[in-house]
């Protein structure tokens, strides 16, 4: 499809982030003509974006792009839930400028510093055969489940005390922090669970940091970090490095897309936006890069975009999602007890966001005859219970009408 016939671009990308500048750059290397919209499309990207190393597609390796999107590895990461697990995969955390430096801007886009709301996103219609909202799944405008997190970026030689000679942290799920009152005159109690995070960012520095897997409402990150300092200085880190971090990073993912923006079919979603991100984990970036050569080749046929998972996946993320929110902190120990329990295959089956209906089913079959009698019960209770613990001051969880941090424009 070319922009013929009045001069109408085949595509227009709004957001400039990691999905959209993916999207508008193969696109172009396609040959489309493509108009990308965003406010600041040189901003840097502050977020950290963390991978499994086998997710990278073959597109993006230094073999395809001539660079090296990745800026860290490590051999193996360790889950405490609070038995020790390896998981014996190859984790990564992206190099962002690299990232964007494998995804040029040719002569192919057309590129316009303009900030589009939804009404503006269905008007660029009048200017492009098809329009993708590639703006994130709403930042503050969804009001659904979140994940939010606070950590600082250390020295390695001040977080080797948080790692307990492990090389990274993929979950660390031990109460070792004091609980009382956090900085903000809050309850610690009312926090509910959350685990440590901490994954080298470079040979030199770590990201340690305290994450509320999913809440509706979630503990702002704010409240966060007076347990992170707890946990960190009990384990014997520097207080100057806990005080003064190389940086600071605050994270609030949306777990689940927005409703749909229009039901005209020539304004479709991508990235968290449509619905990419696992509503069970947060994670988002490998889907969505994954979904890039089929979702250009739907804009050059003129198909909709694909779906990110079948119905039945989206379904299954759901009852994750839901014992996320409700179970208390002895079963979610539990539950991801089992997880670090499943062979390294079923646990990739869990954990990427694009697995077929039939693995992610076997995965979380794996996780629960695993499980003790008293586990199920929680298990259960989370599912059928319409709502379930508090967290910030006592407001009620209900039901929902997302490695990344993700900011508007992914």
């Amino acid at each position: 499809m070319n922009a013929t016939g009045g001069g109408l671009y085949d595509v227009a990308v709004v957001g400039l982030g990691p999905a959209g500048r993916a999207l508008a750059s193969r696109c172009a290397a396609a040959g489309l003509t493509v108009l990308a919209l965003d406010p600041r499309p040189d901003a840097p990207w502050r977020q950290t974006l963390s991978v499994w190393a086998d997710q990278i597609p073959p597109w993006l390796r230094p073999e395809a792009c001539g660079v090296d999107v990745l800026a860290h590895t490590v051999p193996a990461a360790a889950l405490y839930a609070p038995d020790r697990a390896v998981l014996r995969r190859e984790y990564a955390v992206l190099d962002n400028e690299a990232l964007r430096r494998a995804l040029p801007l040719g002569p192919g886009v057309t590129v316009e510093l303009a900030e589009v709301d939804d009404t503006g996103v269905q008007a660029l219609t009048a200017r492009a055969h098809r329009v993708v909202d590639c703006r994130g799944a709403g930042g503050r405008l969804n009001r659904g489940p979140l994940q939010t997190a606070y950590g600082i970026v250390v020295d390695a030689a001040d977080a080797a005390p948080a790692l307990c000679g492990e090389n990274a942290l993929f979950m660390d799920w031990r109460t070792d922090y004091v609980r009382g009152r956090n900085d903000d005159d809050s309850d610690d109690d009312e926090v509910g669970p959350s685990f440590l995070y901490a994954i080298p960012v470079g040979p030199d520095r770590v990201l340690l940091e305290e994450t509320c897997l999913a809440g509706l409402p979630a503990p702002d990150p704010a409240v966060l970090a007076s347990r992170l300092r707890s946990r960190l200085a009990g384990r014997g880190v520097s207080p100057a490095a806990i005080a003064s971090p190389l940086s600071v990073e605050r994270v609030r993912i949306p777990l689940l897309p927005r409703a749909e923006l229009t039901e005209d079919p020539r304004v479709e979603a991508f990235g968290t936006a449509g619905g990419h991100g696992h509503a069970a984990t947060g994670y988002s970036v490998a889907a969505m890069l994954a979904a890039v050569p089929a979702a250009v080749h739907a804009i050059e046929a003129g198909y909709p975009l694909p779906t990110p998972r079948s119905p039945l996946s989206t379904a299954l993320h759901g009852v994750g999602l839901r014992v996320l929110l409700r179970a208390d902190e002895r079963t979610l120990r539990a539950l991801f007890n089992a997880f670090g329990r499943l062979d390294g295959r079923r646990q990739r089956w869990f954990l990427d966001a694009a697995s077929p209906s039939y693995q992610v089913a076997a995965a979380m079959w794996g996780m629960w005859i695993s499980m003790p009698v008293r586990g199920k019960a929680g298990m259960a209770a989370a599912v059928l219970h319409p709502s379930a613990r508090t967290s910030g001051g006592g407001v009620p969880i209900t039901s929902a009408g997302t490695r990344t941090v993700p900011v508007e424009g992914e």
